[in-house]
């Protein structure tokens, strides 16, 4: 995997979003070295430290505290606002999104995404995005439900497909990354639209409940990440855009921890 970056940490005046979206991704396992040198728990808000604690299991507490603060430090990056000033609201269907204050100020949406091991956030301004992460292949036991989770057609090509364990991970992040994007998420019975494969290797939204004006501004599309996840993305583009919205990875670990002083002595 190639992660290519376009802007140095901090907001700039050249807009990296002007032309694509960034994702962001940080491993489970940097969590507490992240959660150390950007704020931890210090940087949360009173409600989502009391959610936090609620959390049984450390491995929960743990994506749930890399996925607070990746947001904060990343939406950092593209507007003028402190990581501990963010404020998020919640759709109908649980989608968070940005505060109307900062919101219309800065015109961003963002989508954050955590499985075993995986922590992404994508970012994209003028746009509405999505993203979803699992490991890669499924297990065997998830095939089981491919019935409740596709469509007909997508599981006579699951049948098809001599590595039922990645198409199962793909497709399933696909759907629920345009699921997220939509604000609707699980919700949406996923049995009720497809994703499909074009000739040229792209993928594309079938849905019904589109508008037939609207059904070309989606870009759907599957990476690979650190050869054991698969991560979905769901962008709706806008009229201006020109052709595919150009996606980057990038990495929190790399780009977003402070960097310490020079010693002007050595």
């Amino acid at each position: 995997m190639t992660t290519t970056t376009m802007a140095p940490p901090g907001p700039t005046t050249e807009d990296p979003l002007a032309g694509g979206a960034d994702v962001w991704l940080l491993a489970e396992e940097d969590v507490p070295r992240f959660a150390e040198a950007t704020g931890g728990l210090d940087l949360l808000t009173e409600e989502e430290r009391a959610r936090h604690d609620r959390l049984l299991f450390p491995a929960a507490r743990t994506r749930f505290l890399g996925a607070r603060l990746l947001s904060r430090q990343v939406l950092s990056q593209y507007a003028d606002v402190p990581p501990a000033e963010w404020r998020f609201d919640k759709g109908r269907f649980g989608r968070p999104s940005i505060h109307s204050t900062h919101q219309s100020d800065w015109g961003l949406d963002f989508n954050i995404t955590h499985t075993n091991g995986l922590i992404a956030a994508i970012v994209v301004r003028g746009r509405t995005a999505g993203v979803d992460a699992e490991n890669t292949p499924a297990r065997p036991e998830a095939l089981k439900f491919a019935p409740k989770v596709f469509t007909p057609l997508e599981q006579e090509v699951l049948r098809r497909d001599r590595e039922q364990g990645h198409a199962f991970a793909d497709s399933w992040v696909a759907k629920e990354a345009y699921t997220k994007a939509t604000g609707m998420g699980m919700a949406r019975g996923f049995d009720a639209f497809s994703v499909h494969r074009l000739r040229g290797g792209g993928l594309a939204v079938v849905d019904d409940e589109i508008p037939e004006p609207e059904r070309p501004l989606w870009q759907i599309q599957v990476l690979q990440v650190w050869d054991r996840f698969a991560l979905g993305i769901a962008i709706r583009t806008t009229e201006h855009d020109e052709g595919p919205v150009p996606v980057r990875l990038r990495s929190a670990m790399a780009e977003l921890l402070p960097t310490a002083p020079r010693d002007p002595a050595r």
